[in-house]
């Protein structure tokens, strides 16, 4: 058997924000923190609460920033710059020594996709920004099962929020970085934002089609800015603006600088008039928690940026949401505006005199509860009285958004494997929730829908799509990611809004999907790989007995709850006793018979009911388990159980009051305990050698940054890996000294 075959070691793999986790071998993947019922249920469900993005990128946030209530603003660069500088990457000398990276897909299931540009000379070229994948190219329009190649910027940036591409020279892109959602600043009382998304570092340029790429806005040291819309001025393309999270700035000299032209937070669309481009429009909003709400609303300025006022004549005086707005190509003077508060949908306006006066056409399109985070907006460039919305569906509109049609249903995906670059449904089939369409400047019924799917592309203006995803490699898995020891190519992994995905030794890399809404934490049976488990929202726990086909839930008591178990609630299989099961909220749970029935909690008590984050249990009895609770009403820690979770005992010592993302047991010694942790300063990583009684601070040479992956490796017990928000680094003698270990990776 080769080297490979023993044990399923590597896998690069994206969670929400785009963290780096590295593979447990032969168990699962990182650690975080899972209700139940039919997708239908679940929608009805998001759309009388938080929506599942929002209670995602809360907690994400949470864990990176605790116990400050936002990331730092240098640190996340600072650690980067650090590793790239300091760390030196591991070169496989000897079969102790991991093989480089190569990725595993999935080929065939598309991540959240936030923007894009058509070539306007070669349409077949196509630029897709994604929520933390990064940046994707296509040469063929987006057809094929290898149609997406990954473009290396040489940059810590995984959330692409704007493309932009030079009319004159399509060789000059524009790139703005950064996601982010609900601006909450100091200025305001508060210093959090609770739902951003992922790191941004500014924008950046290239001249060379993406080749190589240079900083044009540096905001390195600023990492919780996000970067919605670049625009270029098509009648002089020296001339640029940004609408960013801290307002508009413009450049005259093709990004070698740029100035604040309105100091107003969260710009979160722009548009230019092509025929009198001194005019441009910005929406300011989505600004959550923040009353008195500031500065909402459309501006206008008429001379280039110098000046700007308010528009109103019929629209609203203010919303809480993301609102979108589109000029009509052969005149821009008629502008659509589609205006959301967070949780509701308030009206699609139009003006006809560049926004002297505006009409409310539709007040129904059905955006639910989410108007702070998707809110797709499109004007058919040769027909003003077609519109294309964005939601939880494409929506269409024939009558100038007076009322819409629903064209696409979210629900209509195929179950199963399908081949990078197939049909992923029927017709009427795209991805929930469209954050953006694009057009081709050539074809105005040729229209691109990115969604938390992927990229869909339609030849008729939004009458039929087809998907568009083979090769792009941007979905999101949470933790953690599970694989058989009976066949090294079977493995499982929940991801963001994409159902849970088989990995089947596809040699295109194509997973096979499963389950439903989000996936989250992954298990298989040690000795039966027919049984596996996921997950979904707060501990709601599935079973399935023929490989992932189908599926039956037995929720541990409470499940479904937010209050009794962490979003993406953690479980283990023992590897020892495969009909043991421990899982993880406000106590531990614990299933002797493979997740049919459960009994607890045990050990709220000693938790002081905290949510538990993460589990590890021994490989040798099922009697050893140890817990990492998240602080709550009091500190958290980590608890150590000897008698199979009856009883608990505070191991917690000198450790950080953090997030305890992910804790690991050698595999080979009970006693030997690996856990990490989020946040910034101090350690991320801590070793113990006497079950928890005493711990060692192993992260020194390791770059500052939140920690969510430990593993060590089952053979050569001294190699231990961690993965980070930056990447995968690893130690060859128990946490002394590590190196960086990220090659083939991107």
């Amino acid at each position: 058997m080769t080297r490979s075959r023993k044990y399923f070691l590597v896998i690069f793999i994206v969670f929400i924000c785009a963290s780096v986790f590295a593979l447990k071998n032969k168990i699962s993947f990182l650690n975080s923190t899972g209700t139940s019922k039919t997708e239908k249920e679940m929608e009805e469900n998001e759309k009388s609460g938080q929506s599942a993005s929002y209670e995602s990128m809360h907690f994400i946030n949470d864990m990176r920033a605790y116990p400050d209530a936002d990331i730092p603003q240098d640190k996340f660069y600072a650690a980067y710059q650090y590793s790239k500088d300091r760390m030196q990457q591991l070169s496989p000398t000897s079969e102790r020594d991991p093989a480089p990276w190569r990725s595993l897909g999935p080929n065939n299931i598309g991540g959240r996709c936030l923007s894009m540009v058509v070539n306007p000379i070669d349409t077949s070229m196509l630029y897709v920004g994604s929520a933390s994948g990064g940046l994707w190219r296509s040469t063929t329009g987006g057809l094929g099962a290898n149609a997406w190649n990954y473009i290396e910027t040489g940059y810590p940036i995984q959330a692409v929020g704007t493309v932009a591409i030079d009319p004159s020279n399509p060789n000059n892109l524009y790139i703005g970085t950064g996601e982010n959602y609900g601006y909450q600043s100091s200025l305001y009382g508060l210093d959090n934002r609770l739902t951003r998304g992922m790191y941004g570092i500014g924008i950046l340029k290239s001249t060379n089609a993406g080749a190589t790429w240079v900083k044009s806005l540096d905001w390195t040291y600023q990492s919780q800015t996000g970067v919605w819309k670049v625009l270029i001025n098509p009648k002089k393309t020296s001339v640029l603006y940004a609408g960013t999270s801290e307002g508009i700035y413009k450049s005259s000299n093709a990004g070698a600088n740029w100035n604040l032209v309105l100091n107003f937070k969260m710009v979160v669309d722009m548009e230019i008039d092509a025929v009198d481009t001194n005019i441009v429009y910005a929406s300011i909003g989505d600004l959550t928690n923040i009353s008195p709400l500031p500065n909402v609303g459309i501006y206008k300025t008429t001379d280039s940026g110098l000046n700007w006022i308010k528009l109103t004549g019929g629209l609203p005086a203010s919303w809480t949401g993301k609102t979108t707005i589109e000029l009509y190509k052969n005149n821009p003077k008629i502008i659509y505006a589609s205006v959301s508060n967070d949780l509701s949908y308030i009206g699609m306006y139009k003006s006809t005199n560049a926004g002297v006066n505006w009409t409310v056409g539709s007040t129904s399109v059905p955006i639910g509860i989410q108007g702070w985070y998707n809110n797709g907006l499109f004007v058919k460039t040769n027909d003003s009285s077609q519109v294309l919305a964005g939601t939880v569906n494409v929506e269409r509109s024939i009558n100038s958004g007076t009322s819409f049609s629903t064209m696409t249903s979210w629900s209509a995906g195929n179950t199963g494997v399908i081949n990078p670059g197939d049909p992923e449904g029927p017709s009427n089939f795209v991805h929930s929730d469209v954050h953006y369409f694009a057009s081709n400047p050539l074809d105005p019924n040729k229209i691109y829908a990115l969604a938390d799917g992927g990229m869909y592309r339609s030849n008729d203006f939004g009458g039929t799509f087809f998907s568009c995803n083979g090769g792009l490699v941007t979905s999101q898995f949470y933790n953690s990611f599970a694989n058989s020891f009976q066949d090294s190519n079977f493995a499982l992994g929940g991801l963001q809004d994409n159902r849970s995905a088989l990995y089947q030794g596809n040699s295109n890399n194509a997973f096979y999907k499963v389950f439903m809404g989000d996936g989250f934490w992954c298990g298989v049976n040690s000795l039966n790989d027919n049984i596996c488990y996921t997950e979904n929202y707060y501990g709601a726990f599935y079973r399935s007995d023929d490989r992932g086909q189908n599926w039956s839930q037995s929720g541990m008591p409470g499940s479904g709850s937010s209050s009794a178990f962490c979003f993406s609630a953690p479980f283990v299989v023992c590897r020892s006793n495969s009909s043991f099961i421990y899982g993880g909220g406000t106590g531990a749970f614990k299933s002797t018979d493979g997740g049919l029935n459960w009994t607890g909690p045990f050990g709220a008590a000693t938790f002081n009911n905290n949510k538990v984050l993460s589990m590890a249990v021994s490989n040798k009895s099922t009697d050893t388990l140890y817990c990492g609770t998240i602080p709550g009403a009091s500190a958290g820690g980590i608890y150590r159980s000897f008698n199979a979770g009856l009883n608990w005992t505070n191991v917690t010592g000198g450790l950080p009051q953090k997030y305890p993302i992910d804790m690991n047991v050698n595999p080979n010694n009970v006693n030997e305990v690996f856990v990490t942790y989020g946040g910034f300063g101090n350690g991320h990583v801590f070793r113990s050698t006497n079950a928890g009684t005493n711990w060692t601070d192993i992260s020194v040479g390791l770059p500052d940054v939140p920690t969510e992956s430990v593993v060590c490796d089952p053979l050569y017990p001294t190699n231990i890996y961690i993965g980070n928000d930056i990447g995968v680094y690893v130690s060859t003698n128990s946490g002394s000294t590590w190196n960086l270990f990220s090659t083939g990776m991107h």
